[in-house]
């Protein structure tokens, strides 16, 4: 028996990609010096639009950073989520559930040095999420040459950089595949009218996969 169910398995990976980069802040899991996981922001790069590497950072004094190379990872993206009650559905007797997106990344550790890979990584970053936070103002995307003279050269010494060669890449997609069309359309419509807009995203995700 395979868990997730096929049906929840989503294989485009264009999908998966867009995902990691409009959520960008992820967990990052690691085990080589017990169990420890951090939220951090990555940059996903890709080859013919399938991710095939992480970029990112933490702090040097994170125990995660220690002895970090060369060791295995687990990177999760977390995409829209939301609380299904049963009483939306017209059948009642099922109990509620969460549906949401997620990706999660299986990868080797590769730490990696130098300050011109660290302003890349910070200008890829604010390139990638600013833009997202556009109605806040009209400012230009912030870049590391907009920093004072010596800043950046200061806060290489306290993060440690690192890469993900990703091995494993996986789309989870649990939109109540399994329940009939007239549940599906039910439960969208009931979230249609929620405030949060990751119910709506839900919502609008159930609808295109009828």
């Amino acid at each position: 028996m395979s868990y997730p169910p096929p049906s929840r398995r989503e294989p485009d990976m264009v999908q998966a990609l867009h995902l990691m980069r409009t959520h960008p802040f992820a967990h990052f899991f690691t085990a080589h010096a017990g169990l420890h996981t951090t939220r951090i922001p990555f940059i996903t790069d890709a080859e013919n639009e399938r991710p095939t590497q992480l970029r990112g950072h933490v702090n040097a004094t994170n125990p995660q950073a220690q002895g970090l190379d060369a060791t295995p990872v687990l990177v999760t993206f977390s995409g829209p989520s939301t609380y299904v009650s049963p009483n939306w559905r017209a059948d009642k007797t099922r109990g509620g559930t969460y549906d949401y997106e997620e990706v999660i990344v299986r990868g080797t550790a590769r730490v990696v040095e130098g300050i011109e890979h660290f302003k890349a990584m910070i200008d890829d970053l604010s390139s990638l999420i600013e833009p997202q936070y556009a109605e806040v103002g009209d400012d230009p995307v912030w870049q590391t040459t907009d920093a004072t003279p010596g800043y950046i050269e200061r806060l290489v010494p306290h993060i440690t950089q690192f890469v993900v060669d990703i091995e494993h890449c996986e789309m989870i997609s649990k939109l109540h595949q399994q329940f009939p069309e007239e549940d599906r359309r039910s439960v969208a419509d009931h979230l249609d009218r929620c405030h949060r807009d990751e119910s709506r995203a839900i919502a609008a995700k159930i609808r295109k996969s009828l």
